[in-house]
């Protein structure tokens, strides 16, 4: 090992991908659609260094559903919590994948990006206005990146029905 660092320049070391390179994320609900996240999350892990490493569910079947698939999909035990606030209290973690009931969605992102952590959101974002105001208000005081999902129409069925339709 010496003689094979001996060689190496601060800026060869700058090219080492170590553990703070990589992208920490939490999974928040775990029903199907956060399935569906940590299955995207894998897929992206293959050309940028990203990573689930924990899951939150009230529901401890799905909870345990979604940490055997990271699992799996990672090869990592992720850290499983019942509580939102008990995932959100990690230091470690760049964002959390938001996919629980819809009424629930903006109130949680407002706690996420209160949280100091990046947010992929489902949609709909909230059900009733005043969820959508203090949503956005958190959001918008914040320094976070925040994407409500859309994945779907991005697909390539979708933007091919568009231009048959077009």
């Amino acid at each position: 090992l010496v003689a094979s660092s001996a060689g190496m320049t601060a800026r060869s070391y700058a090219r080492i991908l170590g553990a703070n390179d990589r992208i920490r994320l939490g999974q928040l609900g775990c029903g199907a659609e956060g399935g569906t996240h940590i299955d995207m999350v894998h897929l992206g892990s293959k050309h940028t260094p990203v990573e689930t490493v924990a899951v939150c569910d009230l529901w401890s079947l799905a909870r345990e559903q979604r940490a055997a698939q990271v699992k799996k999909l990672f090869n990592l035990e992720p850290q499983q919590y019942q509580y939102p606030e008990q995932l959100l209290s990690r230091k470690d973690l760049d964002g959390v994948m938001i996919a629980t009931a819809d009424f629930q969605h903006a109130k949680l992102c407002a706690q996420v990006v209160r949280a100091g952590k990046d947010c992929y959101v489902e949609k709909p974002f909230a059900n009733v206005l005043e969820d959508a105001k203090e949503g956005r208000a958190a959001v918008k005081a914040s320094k976070q990146v925040v994407q409500v999902g859309t994945q779907y129409r991005s697909e390539p069925y979708h933007i091919a029905v568009r231009d048959i339709i077009r």
